[in-house]
């Protein structure tokens, strides 16, 4: 009898301790694989901040390995004693979103002898990404109701939203809405709250279903779009050397004629003719006076116009979409300005194609960026009878200007161009955001787990 209780007590322990042995094992082994999806997501965290410094992204198109000082063969060491493995890899040639700059980020974490794989693909953020960018806030009487903004809408400031109607009946509306820490959410009837619709308010955001989901269609702490940095860009390409593709002219009015433009450099001056077939950027001086921009046919191919103080919109600007002629930057390192028609205030205007034709609404195909100043009316109080004026592309401003008066003046209509997710108007810069739209996240095959660190 005691052999056997002695048999039956050394197979117990036996049991007990192989039990104890594989609960350890599977232990560490979750454990380590914790940490190593842990690194991974460290990985790209690391490389999405390593991007957001870039100007622009390193040529060639060719994936490169992210790399910190004390790296052996890459590997990155993080708090806590794991490793990661980071490339950023280019996306070429993809369409879509991934012909405006994407890569693709392949992280492997490594914790013990277990790795986890984390790959997602992002794209950078530049001005003409969205319907409508703003710095200092968005205040009331721009989202009312029946307002439409069918692309994404971000400001660093206040976004102000109001209604009259019980309902969500004609509510504005805008597809995707970010602002920051700094700025937040205000609300008619219920003041700042961080929901499309808030306790106590009669407005309802639309789509109400989608940014109740939150974040990406609904962001209440999205990071600063860096408008300084934005203005600096286009204040180098001025004052720097000339690059390449760019021609510099002086004028006081500028037509767009789709291969060439049609300028004159005063009232009097004879008018000139410049091919722009192989001009993709256009700086144009005219002291510290503004300069007028119109189009009689739109561009064949994406071009850009710097204006080096405030930009005048003389009337119907057709810039193309991407693939048709566009797009087409239009940017402003004062002000851009509708200009009051000489119909209707009197003045003596131009002559023929060279007139100011703003008595009436009318259409701006066109990516609008200005970066230290604001869209607005000369004469907020003209026309007499309100008119629209849409921007169909994308305008970024640091503050919102005045464009009406009552019942007379212009009302803002802002309508994305969804071929602006593809491609970007010429030396458009990067804002130094970037936003993810895809996310995978796996691990290795176990037969292949083990991976050789040259860093030990």
């Amino acid at each position: 009898m005691v052999v056997v209780v002695a048999t039956i007590l050394f197979l117990l322990t036996g049991v007990v301790y192989t039990y104890f042995q594989m609960n350890a094992r599977t232990a560490i082994f979750r454990m380590n694989r914790a940490r190593a999806a842990n690194a991974a997501e460290a990985g790209t965290a690391l490389a999405l901040h390593h991007l957001s410094s870039l100007e622009n992204l390193p040529g060639g198109g060719a994936p490169f390995v992210l790399t910190m000082e004390g790296d052996s063969a890459g590997w990155i060491r993080i708090p806590g004693g794991d490793r990661v493995f980071v490339v950023i890899d280019p996306v070429n040639g993809a369409g879509g979103l991934c012909d405006n700059g994407a890569v693709e980020v392949r992280s492997r974490g490594l914790a013990g002898d277990i790795t986890m794989d984390v790959e997602l693909r992002a794209t950078p953020a530049f001005p003409s990404s969205y319907a409508l960018l703003t710095d200092e806030g968005i205040s009331e009487g721009f989202f009312i109701d029946g307002r439409i903004v069918d692309g994404p809408v971000h400001s660093n400031g206040l976004i102000c939203f109001s209604s009259y109607s019980p309902d969500s009946t004609g509510d504005p509306y805008a597809s995707m809405v970010s602002t920051t820490a700094n700025g937040g959410f205000s609300f008619s009837g219920a003041g700042r709250s961080d929901v499309p619709h808030p306790e106590g308010s009669n407005v309802w955001v639309r789509p109400y279903s989608r940014h109740s989901q939150g974040s990406p269609y609904w962001r209440i702490n999205a990071p600063e779009v860096d408008f300084s940095r934005m203005a600096s860009h286009f204040r180098s390409l001025v004052t720097g050397a000339t690059p390449a593709g760019a021609v510099r002219i002086s004028a006081e009015r500028v037509l767009i004629e789709g291969n060439r433009l049609l300028y004159k450099e005063n009232r009097t001056s004879q008018e000139m003719v410049l091919d722009i077939s192989d001009v993709n950027l256009v700086i144009v001086r005219n002291g510290f006076a503004p300069v007028m921009i119109k189009t009689l046919r739109r561009p064949e191919h994406p071009l850009t116009i710097i204006a080096v103080n405030d930009m005048e919109i003389g009337g119907g600007i057709d810039g193309g979409a991407a693939g048709a002629g566009g797009p087409l930057g239009l940017v402003a390192l004062g002000d851009i300005i509708i200009p009051a028609d000489p119909d209707e205030t009197g003045e003596e205007d131009w002559s023929g194609r060279y007139q100011i034709e703003t008595a009436s609404g009318f259409m701006i195909r066109a990516a609008l960026a200005i970066p230290s100043g604001s869209f607005e009316a000369r004469t907020p109080y003209l026309p007499e009878d309100k008119a629209r004026v849409t921007v169909t592309g994308s305008l970024a401003q640091q503050s919102m200007g005045r464009l009406s008066s009552g019942s007379s003046g212009y009302e803002l209509g802002a309508s994305w161009d969804q071929s602006l997710g593809a491609v970007h108007p010429p030396y458009f810069p990067m804002l130094g955001r970037w936003n993810v739209f895809s996310w995978l996240i796996d691990s290795s095959d176990p037969g292949d787990s083990e991976i050789e660190d040259d860093s030990v």
